[in-house]
């Protein structure tokens, strides 16, 4: 295993007002777990461990990750970076589904009872998400989100105008 190094600081300092702003600070100085030009901890600053051919002193003092990558390949090295200690929220993107898609998968929850607890009919379950190419954690979600605009037909306007199609 080779020499960790701290490099950039990644901490977004406008975290709580919903942005993304870093400071700048292109190394970590200090021997402590505290940043002296920054003033963050140590974990904010990304870690690269060198390969013990990257060691000598002729190493830049500091280096982007495409650059510590493109030397990697050239030496045959290894230069693993720390991952990022805030991750972005990657939003997943909402199925859409047809009108004959919604009406089907009405009427099977409906002779479900709108609960999927009984095991015994899972295949019957399976048949019908293949049938209609929904995925049965797919069908089980809108079932859960639907229960209550469809139960015993009290459906409310607000659940009637979300599942209706866009008028055109």
């Amino acid at each position: 295993m080779g020499k960790e190094v701290y490099r950039d600081c990644q901490r977004n300092h406008a975290c709580s007002l919903g942005g993304y702003s870093v400071d700048g600070c292109s190394q970590f100085i200090g021997d402590g777990v505290r940043c002296e030009a920054c003033g963050c901890h140590r974990n904010y600053h990304r870690k690269v461990v060198l390969a013990e051919s990257e060691q000598s002193p002729n190493v830049k003092p500091f280096m982007s990750l495409r650059e510590a990558k493109r030397l990697a390949r050239q030496r045959g090295g290894v230069v693993v970076p720390a991952p990022p200690s805030h991750e972005a929220k990657v939003k997943q993107r909402k199925t859409k589904f047809s009108e004959g898609q919604r009406e089907a998968m009405r009427e099977f929850a409906e002779s479900l009872g709108w609960s999927m607890r009984n095991k015994s009919r899972d295949a019957e379950v399976d048949r019908f998400c293949e049938r209609i190419g929904v995925g049965k954690i797919t069908f089980k979600t809108w079932l859960n989100n639907n229960r209550k605009c469809y139960f015993k037909g009290t459906a409310t306007a607000g659940c009637e105008a979300k599942n209706s199609p866009p008028q055109g």
